[in-house]
This record gives structure tokens, sequence and C-alpha cells, in this order.
């Protein structure tokens, strides 16, 4: 048996080994990238556990069969998620958040609880699964959420640099040591925006915010993030639509990017970071070596 959390002094493997009567329910605990924790349960009305309250009376949710292999397999798990316009996650109706993205790297935890009977402290509780959100199917009324298990990052290519033209670091993180701070650049959303294309405040040059990302910080869509497809002036086109077009007067933060190159403006240049350019550029095409 995993080993188990008990509560009240119990000890729950003893319980077990000694009793064949006693309720169970899973608890779901679904923690967002960006800190914001939702916890739920198959039980009715909600339980407290350590500390925590599991609702039971909000999202429905039905999971597929858990199995244990030997070796280095990724196992998954799968969810389906029932959920109305009431039931919120992080302030959003549930399947609005997934369909903006707020299950994308989600972490989720389930634990399964055992109990005399639900009106008696709990004795413990196992961690059934744990792992990252990986695909998402959403419904006009429900949503299918599958989960990887933590050996899922090993599923890394090798090796990790690539001799290639464009740098291999990624924008504002630490090997490229541009500061993300430094570059964030305020807005206001304006008359004639839709869901795809953003007219907006911004004077940079056109390309400026080519690649880059923006983040609602007012409106319908607080706390979404898209990545911007193409600048010209400024008019944003988004790489994937909103789900909910944003109103004149709501505003944003708006973040540059970079095409990787160290000669186009667009690229290291334009953060002065030639410095930590990892590319390299006269390496030629795979057509070309052909």
């Amino acid at each position: 048996m995993k080993n188990p959390t008990n509560y009240g002094g119990f000890d729950l493997y003893a319980y077990l080994q000694a009793n064949n009567e006693y309720a169970m329910a899973d608890l779901y605990t679904f923690t967002l990238v960006g800190g914001f924790v939702a916890r739920y349960t198959s039980a009715e009305g909600g339980l407290t556990v350590g500390g925590n309250f599991f609702e039971g009376d909000g999202i429905q949710i039905h999971r597929s069969r858990l199995r244990t292999v030997i070796g280095v397999e990724v196992d998954t798990l799968d969810l389906t998620i029932e959920a109305q316009p009431q039931h919120l996650l992080n302030g959003t109706p549930w399947l609005r958040s997934i369909r903006s993205g707020a299950l994308d790297g989600a972490d989720l935890k389930l634990e399964r609880l055992f109990t005399p009977d639900f009106g008696s402290p709990q004795m413990g509780t196992l961690i059934e699964f744990s792992g990252r959100v990986a695909d998402l199917e959403v419904g006009r009324t429900s949503a299918k959420v599958r989960v990887n298990s933590r050996l899922d990052v090993l599923n890394v290519q090798m090796p990790r640099n690539m001799y290639q033209p464009g740098c291999v670091n990624t924008l504002f993180d630490t090997a490229c040591g541009v500061s993300k701070a430094a570059f964030a650049v305020g807005g206001v959303i304006q008359v004639g925006s839709s869901a795809s294309q953003l007219a907006t405040s911004l004077s940079q040059a056109s390309g400026y915010f080519d690649l880059g990302t923006i983040t609602f910080t007012s409106g319908t869509n607080a706390g979404v993030t898209r990545s911007i497809k193409q600048q010209k002036s400024g008019v944003l086109t988004l790489a994937l639509p909103l789900v909910t077009a944003p109103a004149d007067g709501d505003t944003f933060i708006a973040y540059p990017g970079c095409n990787r190159s160290s000669a186009d403006a667009n690229g290291c240049p334009k953060f002065s970071n030639i410095a930590n350019f990892r590319g390299f550029p006269f390496i030629p095409a795979p057509e070309s070596v052909l």
C-alpha cells in the first residue's frame, strides 16, 4: 500500500486491515499555473480534509480507472468535467476558463479518502494519481481532460540544445537574461476590436509586438493571455481568438516578441541582447545541405 496521510491519530493501514466496512471518496486538487488552487470531491455536500474544504455540490467529475505498471511508462488519467455557468473557476465559469487556457499546464492530485462514514472524522487519504494536464477538449456542457503522470517530463528530446540558425533561448528566461518587466507595455482596447483582432492605443512601430503576448487586466477577459501573431500600428492580430471579444476601455499589458535572430530588428537587437545570442546563423538550411 502507498504511504497514507493519517488524520486524528488514526492508523489508516491498520484500520483497513482489520475492517471491511468503510466509506470512500475521491478528492481532486487542481493547482493552476498562476498558483490558484481549486478542490473538489465526489462526496455530496463537500468535505473538510486536512484543513482544506473540497466542494461536493459544484462541478461533476467522472474519471477513468487507474492502473499501476512496472517501469517508466507514462500513466494517464482521463476526466470528464460537467459544469454549469454558475460553477466558477477563479471567478470565471468553468468551461469558459478551460477554453481560455486556465487549465493549461495545471497540476492535478487525486486522493482517496477513507472514513468509517461521512459523519465521522476522516482517518486518512492515499494519493492515487498526480500529474499535469496535457490535452483538453471542451464542449457545450462538459470538458474532457487528459492528465499525464509526472514521468511525462522525461519525454524530452536529447540533446537539449541543437545547432540551428535561430537562438535556442526562450525570451525572458534565465539564459536569455532579458527582464520581462522592463518591456511590459500597458494599453487600452479601442472601438472596433473583435475576438481575433484588437484595436489598441499602442503606438510602437509595426512588428514590435510580433510573436509577443498580451494579458488582459480588466473586463471579461481579465487574466487571459494570448499570443500575438502580428502587429500593424496599433492593431494586434491574435494567434488564437478570444472566447469573448473585449470591450472598449478594457486594459491589458503587452510584451514584445523575438524572432530569435541576431541580425533582424525584431530579434536580439530589439532587446540589446546580442551578447546572450545562442544561435548559429551560418549553419545552412537542410535543403541547402542536400
